[in-house]
């Protein structure tokens, strides 16, 4: 009698202890530094971006594994995709640019970035060797003629009306070139947006490295614009870690845990572009090494510390979605005050001396 009693008072602790697990993470047989059960932890991204290289470096460095993390990345459908997994809880964390986080934001969406892996705008606007010959400008010239060149372009972009679209057109009217002028193609891909070019299809092609790049190396065409050459663009979010707030507040631990993995992937993309490059050669099937390491060298200053952000660089991200709004889809400014929609507290906290 007394053992069918205790079987049954262990039996009934084993089922209050499982029930008190964590909810919202699951746990593998992998091992972190803490000799504790890793983390399962799956990261979506609107598509496979070289500006994002910090989380692709910490993940192939170890950063994430020494934090005790198993990390997934789930890539492409765009910010819609993103948004959509991270509200519905397949994924914990989103990496993508601020527009992304405006749209769910109106809607009453409690969404917090955390983190920016960029410290300005990576876009970079690449034109045909034919279309800079007949407007007579080249990488050489001025900004403002550089500028002007767009003027009745016609160039290819992922989706009509996405960012590049939209910050284009701001860029021109910062200008004083009618950005009505400009005529936007859908060309997803680098390698569309290049034979695009070649084929006379589109004037030029706007995308974040290495497009431009791969454009120059066939001879095809020459990065004109960097974006973060405007200095409004070299003061922006961009690619910013975000979480809905209720994830982040009861995963506190964890969530310090990814941005020490990021920022860490940040120093070493910045300190190590070459190894960075050979490392992660694998998410960019097809791009030479060598490639990829210059567009990290180009890259390297927007990798900027541990991923700190500020109220100027929120609105700078913001201002040009809500001039365009007709395009953008976001109209409703919103608090760009720290510690409304971004916070650098957990920055603060994960590399505190």
């Amino acid at each position: 009698m007394f053992k069918n009693k205790l079987a049954f008072v262990l039996l009934c602790l084993v089922l209050i202890v499982s029930a008190c697990g964590p909810s919202d993470e699951t746990t593998t047989e992998n091992k972190g530094n803490s000799g504790e059960k890793a983390v399962k932890l799956t990261f979506t991204e609107p598509a496979r971006l070289l500006s994002v290289a910090p989380l692709y470096v910490a993940i192939e460095q170890g950063f994430f594994e020494k934090e005790g993390i198993e990390a997934e990345i789930v890539s492409g459908g765009g910010g819609a995709q993103v948004i959509a997994s991270v509200l519905s809880g397949e994924a914990q964390f989103a990496v993508s640019g601020p527009r992304s986080m405006f749209t769910p934001l109106d809607k009453g969406e409690d969404l917090l970035a955390i983190q920016s892996l960029n410290s300005a705008l990576t876009y970079q606007i690449t034109l045909s060797k034919q279309y800079q010959k007949k407007k007579n400008v080249s990488k050489d010239s001025s900004l403002e003629d550089r500028v002007a060149s767009l003027k009745g372009a016609t160039i290819g972009t992922n989706l009509v009306g996405d960012s590049g679209d939209v910050y284009t057109r701001h860029l021109m009217q910062m200008h004083g070139v009618d950005p009505n002028t400009l005529k936007t193609v859908k060309l997803a891909g680098d390698g569309s947006k290049i034979g695009g070019m070649q084929e006379g299809i589109v004037d030029g092609g706007i995308a974040s490295p290495p497009m431009g790049l791969q454009a120059e190396s066939k001879d095809i065409g020459d990065i004109v614009i960097n974006t973060s050459e405007e200095p409004m663009y070299g003061n922006m979010v961009w690619e910013a870690v975000f979480a809905k707030k209720e994830y982040l507040e009861e995963n506190h631990e964890t969530s310090l845990k990814v941005v020490r993995a990021i920022g860490k992937g940040m120093e070493f993309t910045r300190n190590n572009p070459r190894e960075a490059a050979e490392s992660i050669e694998s998410y960019f099937d097809g791009i030479d090494v060598d490639i990829l390491e210059e567009s990290l060298i180009g890259l390297k200053n927007t990798f900027k510390g541990y991923g700190e952000m500020n109220q100027e660089a929120w609105d700078n991200a913001q201002d040009p979605l809500v001039e365009f709004g007709k395009i953008s889809g976001v109209s409703t400014k919103q608090d760009t005050t720290e510690d409304v929609i971004w916070t650098n507290s957990y920055i603060e906290e994960a590399f505190k001396k």
